[in-house]
Parts: C-alpha cells; structure tokens; sequence
C-alpha cells in the first residue's frame, strides 16, 4: 500500500522508513541477486522488491503492441480511403460512358480520352492528397500535444505525406485507367446508347 508519509507515521507508529537500492555490476549473477533479494523480502515484514529492468521490459513489451495496434489501425484506415478513392473514380467514369461515346463519336482520338481523364483522376488524387496532408498534420499536432500537454506546431512528416500523395495519385490514376480502358473498347454507338 502507498500512503502518504504523516498517514503513514499514524499506521506504524514510526516516523521513518528505509530504502535499499542496489546497483549490480556489469558481469554479475542476476539470478543469485534477485534470489537474495527475494529472501531478504521474505525474512523482512512489509519490504517489496521493484526491479527497474523488470518494469523497463514491460514498458517495451506494451509499446510494442501499442505500436502495432497503431499501425494496423492506420493501415485499415489507409485501405478504406484508397478504397473510397477508387469507387468515386470508377463510379465517375461510369455515369459518363454516354459522353465518352459522344465525345468519340465527333472524332475525339483515344489517345485524347485518355489524356483527359488521367488529368482528370490526377487532379482528384492531388485534391486527396493535400486535403489529406493538411488534415493529417493537424493530427500530429494533436498527438503530440497528447505526448507534452501544450499545444505546439512540430515538424512537417515530408516522406509520410509523399508516400501518401504518391499512393492517391496512383490509386486514381489506376481507378481512372482500369474501366476507360474498357469503355474505349465498346462501340460509340453502343456507348452512346448506355442508360446511366
């Protein structure tokens, strides 16, 4: 039990108490050490016996699931936003095959198509990307407040937020590709005939 030490003092009836804190040296025998200690801790009413090394590996041991609590949590929230990502994207494609056909028929190249609309999932990869960036950093600065108690702006995570954008670009830019690709291919009149 931790008490304070006036309560203490009125529990005992002794107005002291004793630590003993030992420090090994490099090379010595830590299971005849903590064998004596623990033998000393039962010869002597109310001592305990707290190994500092003990608690430090608990500590690693905790934070190590913590971190990879952490990350599988980040990589399920990654998954659903690529996942978000491409659905908008292919969806968009989709609801516009009548204008593809159209857009085709008065002579526009496949080449063309395809410029246009890459430019277009890029577009929709960088707009993610930054709104994302921005959202992110304000969420580091939060935790890094959780970490120090004060509110404070700290360095911008460059390579994470590359990563990211990188990731977006690439997830519209295949999103975009995947179903023009298989528009291009139908026949403008049919194309053009498609109920949205």
């Amino acid at each position: 039990m931790i008490v304070d030490d006036a309560i203490y003092e009125r529990l005992t009836g002794k107005d002291t108490y004793s630590e003993f804190l030992p420090t090994l040296n490099e090379g010595a025998d830590r299971e005849i050490f903590d064998t004596f200690i623990e033998a000393f801790c039962d010869r002597t009413p109310g001592t305990t016996f707290l190994s500092y090394e003990e608690s430090d590996q608990q500590l690693k041991e905790s934070f190590a699931q913590i971190q990879m609590l952490a990350w599988g949590l980040i990589l399920f929230v990654g998954l659903i936003g690529i996942l978000n990502i491409i659905n908008t994207v292919y969806t968009n494609i989709h609801t516009r095959v009548t204008e593809i056909g159209m857009q085709r028929a008065i002579g526009m190249s496949s080449g063309s198509l395809y410029k246009t609309f890459l430019w277009e999932g890029a577009y929709y990869g960088v707009i993610a990307s930054v709104i994302g960036s921005v959202l992110g950093y304000v969420c580091t600065i939060f935790i890094e407040a959780a970490t120090s108690d004060t509110i404070q702006l700290v360095a911008i995570p460059v390579m994470p937020i590359l990563e990211a954008t990188l990731l977006a670009v690439g997830a519209c830019l295949l999103a975009t590709a995947i179903p023009l690709r298989k528009i291009s291919k139908m026949s403008i009149v049919d194309s053009i005939e498609t109920v949205e």
